[in-house]
């Protein structure tokens, strides 16, 4: 089956998509990789520079979705709210396999796991944590069920009936409460995942430990070297890829700021990574990017600041004429 991967983010993040665009392609050459820019072109940036087969810009293939759905949604809200239309629109453009993975995610060996998954199975997820985190610190298990089960930084999906009638439901509830409000229950576009096994015949929950390493299960995981290879445990789990959720350039020895349990200075077996982590993206001009103003998305309200430049009244103007517009292509069986 042909197959694909993506990510998705906007100008200011391209120096993550880089590091993960080379470190994608040069585990899987083969395998095509795009970069989705949730942005308008600038200027400074050049793009045929980033490492991807291909950069799709989300404005263009998306129509009028992006603009009407950006006074509603803050940019890393956005980012996950397209993310059904994408896979979408990469199975229209003739592939069968897509892979969605996190800009902030670097790989370290091929995915053999997943592509032999994908051959039985539709769906592969990777659970946040495959053992109980113990009752200190934070995150524990009973907080990382507030975020979902599965993580959404990786997903795999084939083309089949019953994955893109998956995909139109994800699509409706992520418009709508695509959302990072854990008080309301929301979660972005990951919490509906926690569905996919009980709605899908064919989902395989990859628990190898290689896969989806990040600062919420490293009381699972201890990363060692050898010759060059990293692994996880023993020698016999290579790391796949390792997620740098939350990781900021400057703040260390903090790995992520809400983890209370693990940093770069009671985890020496994390620092090398993080310190290459560190150089790949300054490498890839990270601190010219970061500054980059995105175009798209609501602009978050600052503390102590008088009112939001947006008038939420006509943000939920915007965002019930986008859900109007939709119901009455979906009656007339235009979507």
């Amino acid at each position: 089956m042909k197959k694909t991967a993506f990510t998705i983010c906007a100008n200011n993040y391209l120096a993550h998509a880089k590091t993960l665009s080379n470190s994608f392609k040069r585990y899987h050459p083969a395998v095509d990789f795009f970069i989705v820019v949730l942005d308008l072109p600038n200027n400074t940036v050049t793009y045929n520079s980033l490492g991807a087969d291909g950069i799709v810009w989300a404005h263009e293939v998306l129509g009028s979705m992006v603009k009407e759905l950006s006074d509603t949604y803050g940019i890393a809200e956005l980012c996950t709210v397209v993310k059904p239309k994408m896979y979408e629109y990469f199975y229209n453009q003739g592939f069968e396999t897509v892979l969605y993975i996190d800009p902030d995610i670097q790989v370290f060996s091929e995915f053999k796991e997943v592509f032999k998954a994908l051959e039985t199975y539709d769906v592969v997820l990777t659970p946040h944590i495959c053992s109980p985190t113990g009752d200190v610190g934070h995150p524990l298990d009973k907080d990382l069920m507030r975020t979902g089960i599965y993580n959404l930084g990786f997903l795999a999906m084939n083309k089949a009936p019953q994955t893109l009638e998956f995909l139109a439901w994800w699509h409706k509830r992520v418009v709508a409460y695509g959302f990072h409000d854990l008080k309301k229950g929301y979660f972005y576009d990951q919490i509906w995942l926690g569905y996919a096994p009980a709605f899908l015949d064919k989902v395989y929950v990859l628990r190898h430990l290689g896969y989806n390493v990040a600062n919420w299960n490293l009381h699972e995981r201890v990363l060692m070297e050898k010759a060059g290879t990293w692994y996880v445990n023993t020698e016999t789990i290579p790391l796949r890829f390792f997620h740098f959720s939350h990781y900021k350039i400057g703040n260390e020895p903090i790995v992520a700021s809400y983890n209370t349990n693990f940093t770069l200075e009671n985890r020496h077996d994390i620092v090398p990574i993080y310190k290459n982590y560190k150089l790949s993206l300054e490498e890839a001009a990270y601190h010219d990017l970061k500054n980059i103003d995105y175009v798209f998305g609501k602009r978050p309200r600052l503390a102590g600041s008088e009112k939001i430049s947006q008038k939420p009244t006509a943000n939920k103007f915007k965002r019930v004429a986008y859900l109007f517009k939709r119901m009455v292509k979906i009656i007339l069986g235009k979507e």
